[in-house]
């Protein structure tokens, strides 16, 4: 398929993020509200505004483009350390996209504190490799959604919390 040998990293990034933005607008309903920062050189892709509370969320989105043609059962996920530092608030969203669709097909909410407890510590990186199937029961398996929805649950009980 040529869609996938002809896009750059950073458009595959900026589809992720669109999609991620507005799949949190709409399922809460218009509750969330996502800002994309002038500059991401902090590693914050979106901020979500909670209308109700007033509490803000930003979220660094990272994706992985599923090929038909070569199914994998392991995605993996790195993060700068620099963009998640002790102390920093926000989560990571990861998405699996189906190339052909563009849909969602599986997604990790993970908050930043736990980063470092769940990924693969490198040098100057975090590394996530989590599984992409619904019945794995992997060290991020408490952080995967299978469905916009409950990704979306999962963004609202972080901002309910007030600290993330």
């Amino acid at each position: 398929m040529r869609l996938r040998q002809n896009l750059t990293s950073t458009q595959r990034g900026k589809i992720a993020e669109l999609h991620v933005a507005t799949a949190l607008m709409s399922q809460s309903g218009g509750r969330l509200s996502p800002f994309e920062p002038l500059s991401d050189d902090h590693g914050i892709d979106l901020v979500v505004l909670d209308k109700i509370s007033g509490r803000a969320l930003p979220i660094q989105v990272k994706s992985w483009l599923l090929d038909p043609d070569k199914p994998v059962k392991t995605v993996q996920f790195d993060v700068q350390k620099t963009t998640f530092g002790e102390g920093k608030s926000g989560a990571l969203i990861c998405v699996v996209l189906e190339i052909e669709t563009l849909a969602i097909e599986t997604a990790w909410m993970i908050p930043t504190t736990d980063i470092p407890a769940g990924a693969t510590d490198r040098p100057n990186k975090y590394v996530l490799a989590p599984s992409r199937l619904s019945t794995s029961k992997d060290k991020y398996s408490g952080h995967r959604h299978g469905s916009i929805a409950s990704l979306t649950d999962a963004v609202e009980a972080l901002l309910a919390k007030g600290k993330q």
